[in-house]
């Protein structure tokens, strides 16, 4: 599983390093949105539909940040640009402390998605670039996300608990500070991309129907994904059957379900780490795509499970299943994109912001439907993409892969 690592230089593994700390930071980010959202809502005042559109905001700079990080290294080389791009995800964050004007926190969550987004371009495209496109590099480098992931709830609620919620997201700002330190004494050979060179800027790679797969997946896993981790504190803290069930057991109700929705979070990430890691030893004996096929069918079962369960056994049973076969999903397919990724520079960031396209708008529809049928009845509106997702894994299995002709045999 670690074989990859050997075959590196000093300075490529410092690189490589560099990038797992990056996507760690990443997952703090990601997941301190759905533990801050219900502090937001109420020291500021928002509903639940205003909520959802700034979750879509996040991705709608997520998306815009797949082609920036793309075409911005072609004026200010690679090291800049990542630089400034990443940077922005924690100045979001602190924006978020400062003012409750719903055009502010628009822009601030606009900017922890286009940070975000340019750390996600990066690191993919270069890890895979180093491995040669290895799914264990991959796996583990999702695997960093997932460490960020599992801390982040946990230190926002035991800061929050002494200092209060924006102290809380002092240790998210941190990370961040110190990531854009990181890549700011990155030292790359090629930092500068050719201009004149047209497959640095190129879309042919939307033609071939083996890249669309993918990025139909992408589209339909970052949907649920982003969905699911905006929603699942605020779904858990108003899920009516949870809250009879504490108010039965003689609990203090609300400290209760705060202090289970946060373990929710957690325990969603701890299981996904545990997942990215088998995947990473999994993926030397199986075929990726059958792995992403197998954990699609079981992201639909769990998360149907989630939804109709009505006791805390059976909703932890079915966070943490779902967690598990969501784990691999998202590296795989960087992984199994690297044919285009490492010819095309622009294929990674297109893989990004079509991703992206769909979670920005299902956090929106799940705030939306929410305030009609509850969250219940929002939530239920993922389980189209999960559906979606089933389709298209079976798919990538069935449908041969065209390769580009231009493509290079991995090393």
């Amino acid at each position: 599983m670690f074989s990859f690592i050997q075959k590196l230089d000093q300075k490529q593994r410092r690189l490589l390093y560099t990038c797992f700390f990056a996507f760690f930071s990443n997952g703090a980010l990601s997941l301190s949105l759905g533990s801050v959202m219900p502090d937001l809502k109420v020291a500021y005042n928002l509903s639940d539909t205003v909520s959802g559109l700034f979750l879509s905001a996040h991705s709608a700079g997520n998306l815009i940040a797949g082609f920036l990080s793309a075409l911005i290294p072609l004026y200010l080389g690679e090291r800049k640009s990542i630089m400034l791009m990443s940077a922005l995800a924690f100045l979001g964050f602190l924006m978020m402390t400062l003012w409750g004007n719903p055009v502010w926190l628009l822009l601030a969550f606009a900017m922890t998605g286009l940070g975000r987004g340019s750390v996600t371009n990066f690191d993919n495209r270069m890890v895979n670039r180093l491995s040669g496109g290895n799914p264990a590099a991959s796996n583990m480098l999702h695997g960093s996300f997932a460490i960020g992931a599992i801390i982040a709830p946990l230190a926002f609620l035991g800061l929050r608990n002494l200092l209060g919620w924006r102290l809380g997201l002092g240790f998210v700002i941190l990370c961040g500070v110190l990531s854009s330190c990181n890549f700011s004494r990155m030292r790359l050979e090629n930092d500068r991309p050719d201009r004149r060179d047209k497959a640095n800027s190129t879309l042919v790679f939307l033609k071939n129907p083996s890249f669309l797969i993918l990025a139909m997946m992408m589209f339909c896993y970052l949907c649920s994904e982003y969905a699911i981790n905006g929603w699942l504190v605020t779904y858990i803290q108003n899920k009516e059957s949870l809250l009879h069930s504490f108010a039965a057991s003689g609990q203090e109700v609300s400290a209760a379900v705060r202090t289970y929705s946060q373990t929710m979070a957690t325990l969603l990430w701890v299981v996904m780490l545990a997942g990215r890691l088998f995947c990473a030893w999994l993926s030397a004996k199986v075929s990726q795509k059958k792995i992403m096929m197998v954990a699609s069918i079981g992201v639909a079962v769990f998360f149907v499970l989630m939804l109709s369960g009505s006791t805390v056994p059976t909703v932890s049973l079915a966070v943490a299943g779902l967690g598990f076969c969501m784990a691999g999903i998202c590296p795989m397919i960087y992984s199994d994109a690297a044919i285009f990724t490492n010819t095309y520079p622009m294929a990674t960031g297109a893989l990004l912001a079509i991703g992206s396209a769909g979670a920005i708008a299902m956090p929106a529809i799940v705030g939306a439907t929410a305030e009609k049928f509850g969250f219940t009845g929002g939530m239920s509106a993922i389980l189209v993409t999960v559906c979606l997702l089933v389709v298209f894994s079976t798919l990538n299995v069935v449908v041969k892969t065209r390769r580009p002709p231009e493509a290079v045999q991995p090393e």
